[in-house]
């Protein structure tokens, strides 16, 4: 009876480590199927931008908000005045600067009409020594009659040289004048918010009214061009990312497809993941790999909505 009983211990131990042994090699299949699975695929969360990058416009000078020209999402074209600042002591220099201008060239035209003037006298004055030179010769002509002419001639060269001088003086008084214009206008236009390229502004962040100081932001603007994907993917799959491998871009819920498209950039290094794509549950010390992926449907796409994206692992694409 003990060895019937201790046969039965023995046999159910045995099949118990059988049990175990295949639970274990099912377990391990399983999670080389799950593997493989995860690997034919990456996902990652990004969002809608312009391929030539978002830039925030900056006022190139202090003042208070006059005029928002164009509205948000309208077109334009590079140079376009987008908004103006508070120009009227611009303004007002430069008013008084043409003004000046104004008078200096009036003040020229009467030098230079001077000139003209005794450049004729001296002319005559210069024929009549000339003259009076030749009869002196021939004893026609007397000493002091000669003297004279002589003296008449010299002191229309002098004023001849004066005037030339004082029209110098006015020309450079002029030019002074018209750089100082120059630099006015270049202040006033300081308070002009120009657009840097063809595009859109997306958001203004100042109102008709609002004081902005120098170099601070008024706008988020968008350049023209194709719209792309930036996704971040995790660096346990950053390795198997190529150029070229299809995308599907569906919307943040995963359950509308946007877009489809390739990947055209991949960054040369891992970064913290953005904010976008962080969760509380995550560790800090999770790094991503920064994709951009052209795509293939442009029309009804929000600049800045968030997408999912999901790249095809299993292409034999450029590395």
């Amino acid at each position: 009876m003990f060895n019937l009983t201790r046969i039965i211990l023995i046999s159910l131990f045995l099949a118990a480590c059988s049990g175990t042994e295949e639970k274990a090699a099912t377990d391990k299949t399983d999670t080389a199927s799950t593997s493989t699975a995860v690997l034919s695929q990456a996902y990652g969360n990004g969002r809608i931008t312009s391929a030539s990058k978002l830039a925030q416009l900056a006022s190139p000078a202090s003042g208070v908000v006059m005029e928002i020209i164009k509205k948000e999402n309208e077109t334009v074209r590079e140079g376009d005045i987008l908004a103006t600042l508070n120009t009227a002591a611009e303004e007002a220099e430069i008013s008084r600067i043409i003004a000046t201008i104004n008078k200096q060239r009036a003040s020229n035209k009467i030098a230079s009409e001077e000139v003209l003037e005794s450049e004729k006298k001296l002319l005559k004055r210069k024929r009549d020594y000339e003259r009076s030179l030749a009869l002196s010769k021939v004893n026609a002509e007397t000493q002091d009659a000669l003297e004279s002419a002589s003296l008449e001639y010299e002191l229309e060269k002098s004023n001849l040289n004066n005037e030339l001088n004082e029209k110098k003086v006015t020309n450079t008084e002029l030019q002074a004048l018209n750089a100082q214009l120059k630099i006015a206008k270049a202040k006033r236009d300081e308070k002009r918010i120009l657009a840097p390229s063809d595009g859109k502004v997306l958001e203004w962040l100042v109102t008709k009214g609002e004081g902005t100081q120098a170099n601070s932001s008024v706008a988020q603007f968008a350049p023209k061009g194709a719209l792309i994907a930036t996704c971040e993917i995790d660096e346990l799959l950053a390795d198997e990312l190529r150029l070229g491998q299809s995308v599907n871009v569906r919307s943040q819920d995963g359950r509308k497809l946007i877009s489809t498209g390739k990947v055209i950039y991949l960054s040369d290094f891992l970064k913290r993941k953005s904010i976008f794509g962080d969760a509380a549950s995550e560790a800090e010390d999770r790094r991503v790999r920064t994709v951009e992926i052209s795509l293939d449907q442009q029309q009804n796409l929000l600049i800045n909505s968030r997408v999912q994206c999901e790249i095809d692992l299993t292409q034999p694409t450029t590395k």
